[in-house]
């Protein structure tokens, strides 16, 4: 009887296990195509005044922080309720990992198999393209490590 409980308890923790790293496995970013890959930002991060920055801070605290969090570590209010969890953007060397252009299509288009939607034009947040490469300054201002 007592083997049973075991073997019980060791296919739940496999069961459980298998869960969790499915949907780790799932969390496949995406590349952006090369059209977007090759753009750069017009308003670079360690150029951009007080204004651009304090901008993109309000939208990303608004529309992103909820998520994300308030430091880009990925923690956010709502993340636990996710399945797949967001990305610390804090973490060092994630920043500079990752081109401008990635992160503008992603912010644009949304991460597929993820929470994670699109804020460009026609979407439900409508950010135009300016704004976004506001927030993308904002998040390399602020998160780089």
């Amino acid at each position: 009887m007592r083997a049973s409980k075991v073997l019980v308890a060791m296919l739940g923790a496999v069961a459980l296990f298998s869960v969790q790293t499915a949907s780790a496995a799932d969390r496949q970013i995406p590349t952006a195509p090369a059209d977007f890959l090759s753009k750069t930002s017009p308003i670079k991060a360690d150029e951009a005044d007080e204004a651009v920055l304090k901008e993109g801070n309000k939208m990303y605290t608004k529309k992103c922080a909820k998520c994300h969090g308030e430091t880009g570590d990925g923690k956010g209010s709502a993340a636990g309720e996710l399945t797949i969890k967001p990305s610390n953007m804090s973490a060092p060397g994630y920043m500079a990992s990752r081109k401008d252009g990635q992160l503008f299509w992603i912010a644009m288009n949304g991460s597929p198999n993820t929470d994670m939607k699109g804020f460009g034009p026609g979407s439900e947040q409508n950010f135009s393209e300016e704004e976004i490469w506001k927030i993308i300054a904002y998040m390399r201002s602020a998160f780089t490590k």
